[in-house]
C-alpha cells in the first residue's frame, strides 16, 4: 500500500494535466468525492478538470468547486483519475486511454485502473480520500472538508446504514471541525426536493407494489414528462421505500430511452442485493445496488422480481 501511495504521488505530481472522474448518474459520494479532490489540486495550481459525464444533479450545486464540473475529458489531461466508480464502463465516457488511478468502495469493483485503491470495508470512497489525501501531500482545507462530509452523510444515509463505524463518526466530526457545516450538507443533500422530484414520487408511488417482503415500484418515460422530471433516475425513491416496514427488499425501476431500464435495489442486513445485480450485469454493496439492464420495461421488471423473490426464499 505504501509504494502504491508513493506511486500515485508521483504520477500526480509529475503530470501537467489531470481529469477526475466519477460514475454516471452521480450520488452524493461520488460528486463529493469528485470535488475534494478537484480541490485539492487546484489548492496546488495544477490544471485539473473535474468530469461528471451526465453532469452535475441540481442538488450539489451548494458545493464549493461544484462550477466546475464538465461533461468531458480534456484532450490534454495525461493524467485520469476515477472515484466511486466500480467499472469504468459506468463512467459513461469513451475513454481509450487506461485510468490511472482507481480510488473506490465498492466490493464489486473490477480493479480497471493502474493503481488501485479499493477499500469496500470503507463506508464511502470521501472516507478513503480522507486517508489519501494528507498522504499524496494535500492539505484538507474547510472546502474539501464540506464534500468529503457530503459523501460521508449520503452514502450512509444521514449515518443510519449498518456500516457507519466509531471511526466514522470521527472521522465527521473531525471534517467538521475543519469547517465542513453539518446541518446545510444534511439539509441540501438528504432532505430538500424539488416540486417536480416530488410529483416524480407521486408516479411511483401510485404504483407501488408488494410481495412476499419485497416491495417495488415503476417509473415510465411517459410519468417522467408528465411530471417534468429533469434527471434520468428514480429521485432517491428508493430510499423511501426501503422505510416501509416488514420489507426485506426495495426496488425501483425507471426506464430508460434506448430500450434500457435502471434498477436499483435496497434490502435489509443479511440479503446481498449485490449478488442480485451481478446477475443483470451490476454491482455495488450488499445493500445497495444498481443495474443497468437492456430490455423493456415489463419483461425487466418480471425478470428482476422473478430473482429477488428466490433470493427472499432463502433467507
Amino acid at each position: 500500500m505504501t509504494r502504491d501511495i508513493e506511486a500515485a504521488a508521483e504520477l500526480i505530481e509529475t503530470s501537467t494535466e489531470v481529469a477526475i472522474i466519477a460514475h454516471e448518474r452521480p450520488d452524493g459520494d461520488a460528486v463529493g468525492s469528485l470535488l475534494a479532490f478537484t480541490l485539492a489540486l487546484v489548492n496546488t495550481n495544477k490544471p485539473v478538470t473535474p468530469v461528471l459525464y451526465d453532469g452535475l444533479p441540481a442538488r450539489f450545486r451548494f458545493l464549493p468547486g461544484s462550477a466546475l464540473v464538465e461533461k468531458s475529458v480534456p484532450t490534454t489531461a495525461d493524467l485520469i483519475i476515477s472515484v466511486d466508480c466500480s467499472d469504468k464502463e459506468r463512467l459513461g465516457l469513451d475513454i481509450d486511454a487506461r485510468i490511472d488511478i482507481n480510488i473506490d468502495h465498492h466490493p464489486t469493483n473490477t480493479k480497471y485502473a493502474k493503481l488501485n485503491f479499493v477499500h469496500p470495508n470503507a463506508s464511502a470512497t470521501a472516507e478513503i480520500l480522507y486517508d489519501l489525501l494528507p498522504r499524496f501531500g494535500f492539505r484538507i482545507t474547510s472546502e474539501i472538508a464540506t464534500n468529503l462530509l457530503t459523501g460521508l452523510v449520503t452514502d450512509t444515509i444521514g449515518f443510519s446504514t449498518d456500516n457507519v463505524t466509531p471511526q466514522v463518526l470521527s472521522i465527521s466530526a473531525e471534517l467538521m471541525s475543519l469547517g465542513a457545516p453539518l446541518a446545510e450538507i444534511y439539509d441540501y443533500a438528504l432532505t430538500r426536493r424539488t416540486f417536480d422530484s416530488m410529483r416524480y414520487w407521486g408516479c411511483g408511488l401510485n404504483q407501488l407494489e408488494r410481495k412476499d417482503g419485497v416491495v417495488w415500484a415503476t417509473l415510465s418515460l411517459a410519468d417522467r414528462e408528465k411530471v417534468a422530471y429533469p434527471g434520468n433516475d428514480d429521485a432517491d425513491l428508493v430510499n423511501l421505500l426501503s422505510a416501509i416496514e416488514e420489507t426485506q427488499i426495495s426496488i425501483i425501476f425507471v426506464e430508460q430511452s434506448g430500450g434500457k431500464v435502471k434498477v436499483s435495489w435496497r434490502s435489509k442486513p443479511g440479503i446481498n442485493v449485490a449478488a442480485l445485480a451481478s446477475e443483470f450485469g451490476g454491482g455495488g454493496h450488499e445493500q445497495a445496488a444498481g443495474a443497468m439492464i437492456e430490455g423493456g420495461l415489463d419483461e425487466v421488471r418480471s425478470r428482476v422480481l422473478k430473482a429477488a423473490l428466490a433470493c427472499q426464499e432463502l433467507v
